[in-house]
């Protein structure tokens, strides 16, 4: 019997009403500026406090990893003659197929079940710097040299031979532009504008002497991998703490609550790369090396209500969080948590959640975000025991939210 080739998966039909009147989209980030006119005070750094498990931490959130040797092929060495270059390379190579790329968080623990199983392109991407959903279970991942892998999971429910499985299949593979010279691409965000049309926005790491970093917004088709570039909007983020050895942007996700717009992000200090400092892998974030190598900021710029402003929202010593994920209130769209994923090198990555809540004026209304004490769990150290892999090679650069797929991991379905 014949079977009608399954069709390419489709957005929903369905989008947000835009209030009328709005004339010029409110999520254009052309001559804008991210991360500029910061307002209100900055609140003192967090610590890294440990909890039991996270049960806000959302099941089945996808989740990459900067995995993925950038060294030669070995046939390209061999060509070259470089004999020493070519058995330093055999190691990595090797130990390259079994990194995991892609995985998503499997229970509250914080362990990471990596995904192997699919023909999609982001299972042999090298550097995935960012993920982000496109809807349902269409995601798309982001390698530094701006390579774009789009690709859909499915649940492949067991059977009496085998366990369930998580299935990547491949839908397109694109390029995401950068500026001459202007370097790797650090962290990308994909959402809708008040026309419907599916944008991607991205930019560059920023840092090295540089206070500031470009951004980039087009339309985005997901069945390409790739944008509209004659439809490319031209943009500026600049660093929120004015210091040049902190990289402008390590994540970002764009909130589209209407009429407000807010860009989220992080920035980071690796005091590793920029200072020499030294870890080790019998550290871990809560010691004193780590908080003084490693720092972060989390934080939001506003559109739409009067001039741009950035809030910081909170900072945290020991850990460079270099992927969030926004946690919405069901009602009224709000964010009310922000998930985040650390990549603290040689001593693993770290789940956290941070809780927010309205700061509250009377007689005026609400006024910013409060922060409380985030939690966190140790995501590489739990996964090392459940898949074996290195924990220093669970180095979190991207959440997404988890698909319909979610539901039978949640009703205890083996991956």
């Amino acid at each position: 019997r014949r079977h009608a080739k399954p069709s390419a998966p489709q957005p929903p039909k369905h989008h947000t009403p835009v209030p009328m009147g709005v004339c010029a989209s409110k999520t254009s980030t052309a001559d804008t500026l991210i991360g500029g006119r910061v307002v209100g005070t900055t609140p003192p750094p967090f610590g890294v406090t440990w909890a039991d498990r996270l049960i806000d931490a959302p099941i089945g959130t996808v989740v990459c990893f900067d995995n993925g040797s950038k060294k030669k092929s070995m046939m390209s060495l061999a060509l070259e003659g470089d004999a020493k270059k070519l058995r330093e390379n055999v190691g990595a190579k090797l130990l390259d197929n079994i990194l995991p790329r892609i995985g998503i968080i499997w229970n509250e623990l914080g362990v990471v079940k990596p995904i192997v199983h699919g023909n999609a392109s982001v299972l042999d991407a090298i550097d995935l710097e960012c993920i982000s959903q496109v809807f349902g279970n269409t995601y798309v991942a982001t390698s530094s040299n701006g390579n774009t892998h789009v690709f859909s999971l499915s649940y492949n429910f067991p059977t009496c031979v085998d366990y369930g499985f998580l299935y990547a299949e491949h839908i397109a593979q694109g390029h995401l532009p950068s500026p001459p010279g202007a370097g790797e691409i650090e962290a990308t965000a994909v959402f809708r504008n008040d026309k419907s049309e599916l944008m991607m926005l991205w930019t560059g790491r920023g840092g090295d002497s540089l206070k500031e970093s470009w951004t980039r917004q087009a339309p985005f088709d997901y069945m390409t991998g790739g944008v509209d570039e004659l439809k490319i909007e031209l943009g500026r983020m600049v660093g929120v703490t004015g210091n040049p050895k902190w990289r402008t942007a390590s994540s970002m996700q764009v909130h589209v609550n209407w009429p407000v717009v807010e860009f989220w992000f992080t920035s980071v200090y690796d005091g590793t790369e920029s200072d020499g400092k030294v870890l080790t892998a019998e550290m871990d974030q809560t010691s004193p090396e780590a908080k003084a190598a490693f720092k972060s900021v989390l934080a939001k710029t506003t559109f739409g209500m009067g001039p741009s402003t950035t809030d910081i929202i909170a900072q945290y010593e020991g850990i460079k969080v270099e992927a969030i994920l926004l946690l919405t209130d069901s009602g009224d769209n709000k964010v009310k948590a922000v998930l985040l994923g650390s990549d603290d090198e040689i001593m693993g990555s770290l789940l956290g959640v941070q809780p927010l809540q309205e700061a509250k004026i009377a007689g005026v209304g609400n006024f910013g975000l409060n922060a409380g004490t985030p939690k966190f769990v140790n995501l590489a150290e739990n996964s090392m025991y459940e898949t074996f892999i290195p924990k220093s090679k669970f180095g979190t650069s991207g959440f997404a939210p988890a698909g319909s797929f979610a539901t039978a991991i949640i009703n205890g379905a083996r991956v």
